[in-house]
Formats: structure tokens, C-alpha cells, sequence
């Protein structure tokens, strides 16, 4: 399973702001003030580390890589996957 890393690294908000002003406009980008930064997880080997995000209403989180791509868990495989980021964040948000 993908452990959470617990070591202090500072918290990148740009993957996200990226991936809401994509999906909602610039505008959007104001909406990461929504959510809280949970850290970094083990992502695909040709994609490195992603970002880790929860909504702190739905609490409902969202996986980034650095350039906002997005990706979901999957829990059968051990591993996160590609996923549509507009799919991804409306998840998140709903």
C-alpha cells in the first residue's frame, strides 16, 4: 500500500491551482483555499511523486502529479492510475 510521507516537505499548491484554472478557468484557482494539503505518495514509476489533496467539506481527496495531471487510487492494483483531472476534481468537490 502507498504510504503517505511523513517527512516535512513544503506543501505545493501550484499542481492543483494548475488543474482547477485547466478544468474551471482562472478564476478557480482561488478554490484551493478549500482544501488542505495531505502530502506526498509514491506515484507511477515513470511519474514520481504526487501531490495529495483533501477537500476539508467533502473530505474527499485528489492525487496530482507536478504538472496537475490527475490520478486515482486503485485500491485492486496497489497503485494509482491516470484519471481525467475534470473527473477527478469534481469528485473531489461533490
Amino acid at each position: 500500500m502507498s504510504a503517505i510521507q511523513t517527512s516535512f516537505r513544503a506543501a505545493d499548491w501550484r499542481p492543483l491551482q494548475r488543474a482547477l484554472e485547466t478544468e474551471f478557468g482562472s478564476a478557480a484557482a482561488d478554490a484551493t483555499s478549500a482544501f488542505w494539503f495531505i502530502g506526498y505518495v509514491s506515484g507511477p514509476d515513470d511519474i514520481g511523486q504526487l501531490r495529495l489533496y483533501e477537500h476539508s467539506i467533502t473530505r474527499r481527496r485528489i492525487a496530482l502529479d507536478a504538472f496537475g495531471n490527475a490520478y486515482r487510487r486503485c485500491a485492486e492494483l496497489d497503485r494509482y492510475t491516470h484519471a481525467l483531472a475534470s473527473d477527478a476534481l469534481v469528485q473531489a468537490l461533490v
